[in-house]
């Protein structure tokens, strides 16, 4: 088919699926014909759709490969040779323009024949004309016959969720499963199915592991469609992963898997809350992260107040931003009653990703990714992403307690605000890379908008309820007695509330730890803590697990310990020396306890942390101020799916 369009009077055309005559132009239009039709067209028209000439007996679309794409794929010792014969041809026709053919065959060495179709081959196609279309075409896949190839992806389609085989255990039943569908089927070589399987399956984990092929089987075809922020804290996605590092308890030393529950503004890539568990998140901890994302949070021990790192400390940073959408997975601890009903009285909707499918949260699935390869691998007792990668004997080697180990996270979370970041960018410098923190300053600055809380009293709405009466010696909630001044003018009658606890007062319970209640005064609506009796002699948050605990100790044991009081002290004691001790009764306390600290230099805008100190390794990092670029690709699936493999213990018989 011709390159050029030639529109005469007389001559026909290709144009919408038909052949057209053309009788006459004028005006820069065309008189088009066909049977008793007659169209009136613009030269314009027919340019946009691309319409092309016809000559007697020629076929419309060739097939031919654009002469680009030849010249394009052209390896550097062909060009060459390319560029000697064009010298060669051109030589010739200025040289012996009667005979350029007889010329062309003398100076290269071919035969007339050859050399003449090569002339006429340059003079129509140019230099295209001269590069051999049989390159182009693989040619590899002629010896693979259809129904076999449709065979083996039926095969691997039908491994997705088994174990992994090995390779010629497929290609037998991709032969077996041919054979079936098309007896007397050719079926390919040996090494011809190698090399066609490896083709197929590369790039989909067929072969790796079975967690990347589950993953890879739930990304979407086609294009990918993306969620964009408009500005901060317009969405907030949170999610919660196992870390591929041991921590350990401090009360018993015993190592203990860890979850980490992050909440990441989209617009920005700033974390604006986490926090570390052992065993599994709960609700109470989703509930503390969303508290992270409004309040003012510190990332490091040389940083200001504020949620971000290195970005000016102005009121923004003060006082916090309250999230339009929070973007969740379906786990009950983020779709339980307490989180929805502080969403709900915050005026923030809720958005549920789809189950197992991480493209619904790229930019946090790759925070994961970032976290795992900037820093938790340089961190003592770090196992792998899997038992495959772990080395031997982790658990002889150093390692962390759990609240050294968020402390150190959340310094580190710092070093990440002040990272540039390939995914952030500003559209009229697509070059330059900006950081997280950058990022958060320019969105703000641009939107002109942010939401603020305005109740300092916000924090209660992110702790439990329990309704109680208020009688002469206070109240009592699971065998703790609370009393204060705060209860004088109500005790021994009735709230105004009503319904299932109807005449009952509302107190607010920290769960993480129970040495005060909360209690607002119905009158001046002021906010008042209610001590418990016992918990002067506590110099540490102490969880309701671990009063549980205690009285546990007392109905087991009851020549250790008869006084609850000194119960309390010689646990709180056992925690403040970290001895080690191996029962297994006091395993779940352990697990829940982890996360208190003494109350000596407590910031109550930071979340609690251990008293381990800063890090040496982090100490390293600050000071080389290594920056890493962080990628935001969408290879976000060899993370996801992360299954029980990772969540078990270390047992010592």
């Amino acid at each position: 088919m011709a390159e050029v369009l030639d529109v005469a009077v007389g001559g026909r055309i290709w144009w919408e699926g038909a052949t057209w005559q053309v009788d006459e132009l004028r005006d820069g239009a065309a008189l088009l014909s066909r049977g008793g039709s007659v169209r009136r067209v613009t030269l314009s028209a027919l340019l946009r759709a691309e319409a092309s000439a016809i000559d007697d007996g020629e076929t419309v679309g060739d097939g031919s490969i654009p002469s680009v794409e030849l010249l394009a794929n052209l390896g550097p010792r062909e060009r060459r040779r390319l560029e000697s014969t064009i010298k060669a041809i051109t030589e010739a026709l200025e040289q012996r323009p009667q005979d350029p053919a007889t010329h062309l065959a003398d100076a290269v060495g071919l035969s007339e024949r050859t050399a003449r179709r090569r002339i006429s081959a340059f003079t129509t196609h140019g230099p295209a004309g001269l590069v051999d279309q049989r390159r182009s075409a693989s040619g590899r896949s002629n010896a693979i016959p259809e129904e076999w190839s449709r065979a083996l992806r039926d095969v691997l389609a039908r491994h997705r969720n088994l174990s992994t085989p090995s390779l010629g255990l497929v290609i037998n039943q991709a032969n077996s499963l041919a054979e079936m569908r098309s007896p007397g089927l050719a079926l390919p070589a040996r090494a011809t199915a190698y090399r066609h399987l490896r083709e197929v399956t590369a790039g989909t984990a067929a072969f790796g592991s079975a967690k990347r092929r589950r993953s890879d089987a739930a990304r979407p075809q086609g294009v990918l469609g993306s969620l964009r922020a408009d500005r901060p804290g317009q969405y907030v996605v949170l999610d919660s992963t196992p870390l591929d590092v041991f921590a350990a308890e401090p009360v018993t030393d015993r190592w203990v898997p860890v979850e980490l529950t992050v909440a990441m503004d989209l617009y920005s890539r700033c974390i604006t809350g986490l926090r570390l568990r052992p065993i599994s998140t709960r609700s109470r901890e989703v509930a503390d992260v969303l508290y992270q994302t409004i309040t003012a949070q510190t990332w490091g021990p040389k940083s200001g107040e504020g949620p971000y790192v290195g970005v000016p400390e102005v009121v923004v940073f003060e006082t916090g931003t309250v999230p339009d959408t929070i973007i969740v997975d379906h786990g009950r601890a983020y779709l339980s009653e307490h989180v929805k009903a502080v969403c709900a009285r915050l005026g923030i909707s809720i958005q549920p990703a789809t189950p197992r499918k991480p493209t619904d949260k790229p930019t946090i699935e790759r925070f994961f990714r970032t976290l795992r390869q900037g820093f938790l691998e340089r961190l003592p007792a770090y196992k792998g992403p899997d038992v495959y990668s772990r080395g031997k004997d982790i658990e002889k080697q150093a390692f962390l307690y759990v609240p050294e180990l968020e402390q150190a996270l959340r310094e580190w979370v710092g070093i990440y605000h002040d990272t540039p970041h390939e995914g952030l960018c500003d559209p009229r410098l697509p070059h330059v890379e900006l950081t997280p923190a950058q990022m958060f300053q320019r969105g703000v600055a641009i939107a002109g908008r942010i939401r603020l809380p305005v109740s300092t009293s916000l924090a209660m709405e992110f702790l439990e309820v329990a309704w109680r009466k208020i009688h002469h010696y206070g109240i009592t909630i699971d065998g703790r007695r609370y009393d204060g001044p705060e209860l004088n003018l109500y005790r021994g009658q009735l709230s105004e509330h009503g319904g299932l606890h109807a005449g009952k007062w509302p107190f607010y319970i920290d769960r993480n730890d129970v040495r005060a209640i909360h209690f607002q005064d119905p009158v001046t609506e002021q906010w008042a803590a209610i001590g418990w009796d016992r918990a002067r002699d506590l110099d540490a948050p102490f969880s309701a697990e671990a009063a549980d605990y205690v009285r546990a100790l007392q109905l087991a044991s009851p020549d250790r310990s008869v006084d609850p009081k000194e119960a309390v002290g010689e646990l709180v004691k056992h925690y403040s020396q970290q001895n080690v001790t191996m029962r297994r009764a006091e395993k779940n306390l352990a697990r829940h306890i982890t996360t208190t600290t003494p109350d000596d230099d407590r910031d109550p805008r930071r979340v609690p942390t251990g008293a381990g100190g800063e890090l040496n390794v982090l100490h390293e990092h600050l000071e080389r101020r290594a920056r890493v670029r962080v990628s935001d690709d969408m290879d976000v699936f060899e993370r996801y799916g992360n299954d029980d493999e990772d969540r078990f213990e270390v047992f010592e018989g």
